[in-house]
């Protein structure tokens, strides 16, 4: 397991540099974590910042139900710890240029730390670059950017691992044989990536009777549907089970099963606790889904970035829990915005 995670990390070691954040007094921030790995549980999120800080939030999509989660637990932070949050999101999902523009926008804004969740692993290199050469700390939250820069922490799960646990609770459920549809997110976001590897890789090694095929459907519900119809015509019965490794494409792949007449023969998973998935666990349409502790991701982040200001030591990866989420344990880790809100 600490191969895995230590795959996230750079070696080194750039300890601080010298910020003038408008007209406040040059102080020293910490730019790049300490060389360590901390669980999310064992992170001290008690901290005082010694500044009126003001960090800037940017998400993939501010209407995703996973990302106003994000936003909700960022706020909460900020509120606790008596710093300025603002948050920002591309007005279309996943857009990459747009959320370029806006990292560039926050050079000259005068925040003094941003907390990212890339729309696309690499190609948010430059601006990221820009934000570090000015001395502005960058926090990746749920998604890994470039890992080459100096970056502060990210928080999030091992992706590998989660696809590991998605590829392992649905083998069991398979009994180990069967066709299995695997739903990837947007290509080039590490998310999709690594865990669509993670599943490809356990079910290669653990299940030798289960034929998986990966296919793209960006996160979105109506081309989960639509791939789902087409593996349902290309497969027919052997069609056995879909995971879907993010978004809402699994809720789609449900539509598709339910209207094909085989509700009782294949399984579907989700990924997130937000309303979709929510409802479609406590319906019995999906098997599970899975928690990737969406709340603590944001707002360890906000912590994160407030310890760097204070120019604080900070771990260069901060692990969130993954947990399989079905019937048994689902209200206890619910996720949606109004459970977050009154956490």
């Amino acid at each position: 397991m600490k191969k895995m995670l230590l795959m996230f990390l750079v070696l080194g070691l750039v300890p601080c540099v010298l910020f003038a954040a408008g007209s406040r007094e040059a102080r020293e921030v910490t730019m790049v974590g300490t060389d360590t790995v901390v669980e999310a549980v064992n992170f001290d999120t008690n901290v005082i910042p010694n500044d009126d800080y003001t960090i800037a939030v940017v998400v993939k999509s501010a209407a995703i139900p996973v990302w106003e989660s994000h936003l909700i637990a960022a706020r909460k932070a900020g509120e606790d710890l008596g710093v300025t949050v603002l948050d920002y999101a591309p007005s279309r999902a996943d857009n990459v240029e747009e959320q370029k523009r806006i990292l560039e926008d926050l050079i000259t804004t005068g925040v003094d730390a941003v907390v990212l969740a890339p729309a696309n692993t690499e190609a948010v290199r430059g601006p990221v670059q820009d934000l570090i050469r000015a001395g502005i700390p960058v926090i990746y939250d749920n998604t890994m950017g470039p890992s080459d820069v100096d970056y502060l922490t990210y928080v999030g799960v091992d992706n590998i691992q989660v696809g590991y646990e998605i590829a392992m609770a649905m083998g069991k459920l398979m009994g180990g044989e069967g066709n299995l549809l695997v739903l990837e997110g947007v290509p080039g976001q590490s998310t999709s990536d690594l865990r669509t590897k993670g599943i490809m890789d356990a079910v290669a090694e653990y299940f030798p009777n289960i034929y998986a095929e990966k296919a793209v459907s960006n996160w979105q519900f109506d081309e989960g549907r639509r791939v789902t119809e087409d593996y349902i015509t290309r497969w027919g019965n052997d069609l056995k089970a879909v995971v879907a490794v993010g978004g809402n494409q699994a809720e789609g792949a449900v539509e598709a099963v339910r209207a094909a007449g085989m509700s009782d023969s294949v399984l579907v998973s989700g990924f997130d606790v937000q309303e979709p998935q929510y409802a479609a666990v406590k319906s019995g349409d999906e098997v599970f889904t899975v928690s990737q502790g969406v709340y603590e991701q944001a707002y360890m982040s906000v912590v994160a970035a407030v310890k760097a200001l204070n120019n604080e030591e900070v771990p260069r990866l901060i692990t969130t829990p993954i947990v399989i989420v079905d019937q048994t344990n689902l209200d206890a880790m619910d996720e949606r915005p109004e459970a977050l809100r009154n956490r």
